[in-house]
């Protein structure tokens, strides 16, 4: 299904409003003018009403579900609805995988047992214990109850969908928190594991060791709930946009590529907002270009409330960083999530205001949106397989691919270079042809058909930077006796051990740490692996004494067909999102540059700042984002978030330029510019949160302006 208001940039609202079950407060001044006319000051263009909370409470008068008492029998939800949809607001519809009325469906996770999981709670007041859906119990505020994808849950939620979008008609339809449901071994989930495992000792030790077989299990359970609520939404055309969290998070979640199909748009969270490993003030960006190459129209929420609060918003300064993030990155929907509205449905008016502010900056430039498409000419793959399979101890929800995933992401963010995310199991030869350079970020588990792909782009004169076990297993886990880009990248697998370890640099052996490939080269050695002190580091820490250069390759380049590749054997992008050393970044950067022709466009500016490309045909245009994110702390904690955005000063821009004389003008910046010899510079005098420089044709008679 595709509407056309779902792929536009927009203001949405995802308007929680939280609510105890057993609370006097609740609702206590709910006026439905009130609310829709504050929901209205913000300039909201799309707002998600809760029709169910986040204990699985109604509220509007529902079959199915016990309706909040605090509303009196009111129907919040469609009196809310009717009045948003009457003043051209799109409406979603959003109700909570979490429950609190069947403690015997509650998710049992590795280490704990049937019993304290599924033991139920004291009820609330008003709760009827002789009806199982009216069993509601006294939970406290955060004390949620995540139900197992295998119990009565998932049944239940296919019929409020189905209750709510023929009663209601919302634009949209929303399941949240289904995209973070963990490893459940219930009785249900041990019946069933039993037969797919074959064994009825299930452990993390067993899920380790049967991990293709689990995972495969539990992503098509998961992608069923998905697919039959979504499905009752198709049948009475409203857009599905489920939480599909992100995927840089465990697939033990339940998340995976079998969940698209039943999506219409890709929404999301600013997930460092929970200081989530491995996040960070970069992660909106790598997000929304992630959706971007999945084919979904972007959708981006951020936690409205400061990390310690629920309802006390956050600073200008934060919404800015994100807000740029989005602008820069081709992001359509934005804006807030969180617990937001006082149980009594009041809403601070500072968070009201602070909302319009980021709405009103976010949508100042929704011009440069239109028809626009990303110009980079550096594509890194991600792959659905990999995230998967990779992890040694997944059952533990490691994440260490998606480390190495990160690691470069932020390297070509922090290094001013424009790029794409494509997808390792869609690519095609075309696809990669309209870039200069791919990256196989360790893309340890890939298929014959992908190697295919990228053995043609590269025979037809590509080049590729590949790196660690990259091509080692196929895509459902099995380790192959040779990379299966062997020839691609001129290397034979020799083992692999882990560990720290040096490598040879030009001035003297730099510290590294990791899983080392050793290959055998038939390609041109760059740089090899030195040996360090094996009684460990005096220090106790990862630069052990170097001792002597081995044999074992470390960097390789080899020439195959017209094209070349870099190998480098180990995973040093995870180096990098582990250290944020300025000599890894050097050296991935130096990678980088050794194998394309030039760089898309040179940029003096620091390393918080992003540079996006992208192309506009009506009117003919190039735009140049500038996303700034230098903070007093660029690694936020829970003690110190983000509360101005520090200006630079004196930017410089040179990029290609086909046209003699352009018009180069900036929204929210004073440049300068010129042409030379096809080249053309542009200077920044100041840049606050976000500028954009547009190049246009200039007139004929060859003055510009």
């Amino acid at each position: 299904m595709q509407q056309q208001w779902i792929n536009k940039r927009a203001r949405i609202y995802w308007y929680d409003q939280y609510a105890l079950n057993e609370q006097e407060t609740a609702f206590a001044k709910y006026d439905p003018e009130r609310i829709v006319g504050e929901l209205l000051f913000t300039g909201a263009d799309i707002v998600a009403l809760y029709a169910a909370n986040q204990f699985g409470i109604a509220y509007y008068p529902s079959r199915i579900l016990p309706q909040h008492p605090g509303l009196r029998g009111r129907d919040y939800f469609g009196e809310l609805c009717s009045r948003l949809q009457a003043r051209g607001v799109k409406v979603i519809a959003y109700i909570n995988w979490l429950n609190s009325t069947h403690a015997e469906w509650n998710l049992v996770p590795l280490g704990k047992t049937q019993e304290e999981c599924t033991r139920e709670k004291p009820l609330v007041s008003w709760a009827d214990p002789s009806r199982p859906n009216r069993r509601v119990q006294n939970l406290a505020g955060g004390a949620w109850e995540c139900p197992c994808p295998l119990s009565p849950r998932a049944g239940q939620m296919v019929e409020i969908a189905r209750e709510i979008v023929t009663r209601y008609h919302p634009d949209a339809f929303h399941m949240d928190m289904f995209h973070g449901v963990g490893i459940c071994l219930c009785a249900r989930c041990r019946k069933a594991l039993e037969v797919v495992l074959g064994t009825p000792e299930i452990t993390a030790e067993v899920l380790n060791a049967r991990w293709a077989d689990y995972v495969a299990w539990r992503t098509e359970v998961s992608a069923d709930v998905v697919d039959a609520v979504s499905a009752v939404l198709r049948e009475h055309g409203v857009i599905a946009a489920h939480n599909a969290g992100v995927p840089l998070l465990p697939v033990s979640y339940g998340f995976s590529e079998k969940w698209l199909p039943s999506l219409d748009v890709f929404l999301s969270e600013a997930f460092d907002a929970f200081l989530t490993h491995p996040t960070d003030l970069n992660t909106t960006s790598i997000v929304v270009r992630l959706q971007h190459a999945v084919g979904k129209p972007a959708w981006i929420l951020r936690t409205s409330a400061q990390i310690h609060y629920a309802h006390w918003p956050i600073s200008e300064a934060q919404w800015r960083i994100y807000a740029s993030a989005c602008k820069a990155n081709g992001c359509k929907a934005f804006g807030p999530c969180g617990i937001g509205a006082y149980p009594d449905t009041t809403t601070s008016a500072q968070m009201l205001r602070r909302v319009k502010e980021a709405f009103d900056f976010y949508m100042e430039d929704a011009d440069l949106d239109e028809g626009a498409k990303s110009a980079a000419k550096v594509a890194l793959a991600f792959s659905w397989a990999t995230r998967a399979h990779f992890d040694e101890r997944p059952a533990s929800g490691t994440v260490e691919w998606a480390e190495e995933f990160t690691g470069w992401a932020r390297l070509l963010i922090e290094e001013h270079l424009p790029y794409d995310i494509v997808i390792a199991e869609t690519m095609t030869p075309a696809e990669l042809g309209k870039y200069d350079l791919v990256i196989l970020p360790d893309l340890a588990n890939l298929s014959d058909a992908a190697c295919a792909v990228v053995r043609e782009y590269v025979s037809r004169g590509g080049r590729i930077l590949a790196t660690g076990s990259t091509s080692l297993r196929d895509e459902r886990g099995k380790t192959r006796a040779e990379f299966a880009l062997a020839d691609v990248l001129g290397v034979a697998s020799q083992g692999s051990v882990k560990g720290h370890f040096a490598v040879q640099r030009p001035i003297e052996p730099a510290p590294a740490s990791g899983t080392f490939q050793r290959v055998r080269s038939s390609g041109s050695v760059l740089s090899r692996y030195v040996r360090v002190d094996p009684a460990g580091s005096v220090g106790g820490v990862k630069d052990p004494l170097p001792l002597e250069v081995m044999d074992w390759p470390v960097v390789v380049r080899h020439s195959y067909g017209r094209g070349q590749s870099v190998y480098v054997a180990f995973d040093i992008g995870r180096f990098y999102e582990l250290h944020g050393d300025e000599h890894i970044g050097i050296w991935m950067a130096e990678l980088v540059d050794g194998l394309l022709p030039s760089r898309q466009i040179v940029v003096k500016a620091p390393r918080t700042v992003e540079v996006t490309l992208w192309e506009q045909d009506a009117p003919r245009r190039v735009i140049v984002h500038l996303a700034n994110r230098t903070v007093p702390w660029t690694l936020p904690t829970d003690r110190r978030q983000p509360t101005e955005i520090i200006p630079v000063h004196n930017l410089q821009l040179s990029l290609p330029c086909e046209w003699p004389n352009p018009k180069v003008s900036c929204r929210r910046a004073q440049i300068s510019s010129s042409v030379e010899a096809g080249r053309l510079t542009v200077s920044v005098a100041k840049l606050g949160a976000y500028a954009a420089v547009l190049v246009e044709p200039g007139d004929r008679s060859g003055i510009s302006s």
